[in-house]
């Protein structure tokens, strides 16, 4: 009897150590062909971030201890009212730090793709459906095709993340494993912890669950997912990377102030222009919705028998091959054109101030943001107080219509802030 005991307990654990292991993923498998009404695939949403930070003011506050301490005794010493002093320690200062960026035309791209499959539950009694609560997406591949004449094109990535972790990448291509590490070997179900990307293979118990690979050329996107044992593709995947259009030089203006022109009136007194060239997106081409091709590959595995276990190690497996493509809106103009702002007129011809540096050299007066604009037409608008024939700042003459801006002119005028583009 006892002998049939140790008889039995070690068939026990030979089936359990042949039949219960990692390696093995399913009881048979077999390929049924294609279907490519198994999976679906949605750009859900394109969101560019401009890496351009815009310039800062600061003021008194913003500095140390001891410049704060200098500044007082030079401001004290240049503005003897209190008054005055008051306000001039609440000024706005620009430094060089703050000044824009010349290079506009790169962009940080985040794209959010949505993968869903059918889950059609009253199809579980047909013994011919295709559809097992056990069934999962175990590849994917998803490409990004971009327009070769729309002056566009991607650099490098950034990040890639899925439901089950998120690592950074900052280079063309990249392969990857998400690993799980945990407390027990009880498996994904009731491990403790965290999906996350690791390069350390220090670590108590590590579980691979899915491989993710990517590349990039100057067109096109490519990534690929592949899941390990009871990991479904289903859900959101956010790409990170990073694009750049061909580039336009633009000039654009940033007025400087100090001081204080009136007690009474309390307005800045404008000292100078200064005048940034920088590099834009070319715009002549480009259309108001940029599209792309949308492509996806996948592989489809079906439960045919065992599907009420958790494990897999079990199942009678069909596998299904499939392939969509489609035209997704990808970006809008309003997207990526510069949000500059210039000084003119509301008629139909929407005439604008221009500036000239004494030469043949006219351009366009044009601010980084909403509040320079207004704070010069403000500015401009102060000036018709007194009677000015030609209004110039430094080197720097302002122009209206071909001519020198005057003061009676800005009465005439309805000027108001408009967007460039």
């Amino acid at each position: 009897m006892k002998k049939l005991i140790l008889l039995l307990i070690g068939i026990l654990w030979l089936f359990l150590f042949t039949g219960c292991t990692s390696v093995k993923r399913f009881k048979s498998a077999q390929w049924k062909g294609e279907d490519n009404s198994l999976v679906n695939v949605e750009l859900f949403s394109a969101k560019l971030n401009d890496p351009l930070v815009e310039s800062e003011e600061r003021n008194l506050w913003d500095l140390s201890a001891s410049a704060q301490t200098q500044l007082i005794q030079i401001l004290n010493e240049r503005y003897p009212d209190n008054g005055q002093f008051i306000n001039a320690m609440n000024l706005k200062y620009l430094s060089e730090a703050d000044l824009p960026r010349v290079d506009m035309t790169g962009k940080e791209l985040q794209m959010v793709f949505t993968v869903q499959k059918p889950r059609d539950y009253k199809a579980l009694s047909d013994p011919s459906s295709r559809f097992s609560p056990a069934d999962r997406i175990e590849y994917l591949k998803i490409e990004v095709e971009i327009p070769s004449e729309n002056n566009l094109r991607f650099t490098h990535w950034n990040h890639f993340s899925t439901e089950y972790g998120e690592f950074e990448i900052a280079d063309v291509s990249f392969a990857r494993n998400l690993d799980l590490t945990v407390e027990s070997p009880l498996g994904l179900k009731d491990a403790e912890g965290k999906g996350s990307f690791n390069r350390s293979e220090k670590q108590q118990i590590k579980s691979r669950y899915l491989k993710l690979s990517g590349s990039l050329n100057h067109h096109t996107i490519t990534m690929e997912q592949e899941g390990n044992r009871e990991i479904d593709l289903t859900g959101n995947v956010i790409a990170g990377l990073s694009l750049r259009f061909d580039g336009f030089p633009e000039r654009i203006t940033i007025p400087l102030y100090a001081g204080e022109s009136d007690e009474t009136l309390g307005r800045p007194t404008l000292e100078t222009l200064r005048f940034v060239d920088l590099l834009v997106p070319r715009l002549e081409e480009v259309p108001d919705t940029l599209f792309a091709v949308l492509f996806m590959e996948y592989i489809y595995r079906h439960v045919e028998s065992g599907w009420k276990t958790f494990a897999e190690w079990d199942d009678q497996v069909e596998y299904y091959t499939g392939n969509l493509q489609k035209t997704v809106p990808l970006l809008i103009k309003s997207d990526f054109v510069p949000k500059f702002f210039c000084i003119g007129t509301d008629q139909d011809n929407k005439e604008a101030v221009k500036v000239s540096m004494g030469t043949d050299a006219v351009f366009l007066l044009q601010f980084m943001d909403l509040k320079n604009a207004k704070s010069f037409l403000e500015w401009m608008e102060n000036l018709t107080l007194e009677k000015i024939d030609s209004i110039s700042i430094g080197d720097a003459q302002l122009l209206f219509q071909g001519k020198p801006l005057t003061t009676e002119k800005i009465k005439a005028e309805r000027f108001r802030v408009e967007p460039v583009y």
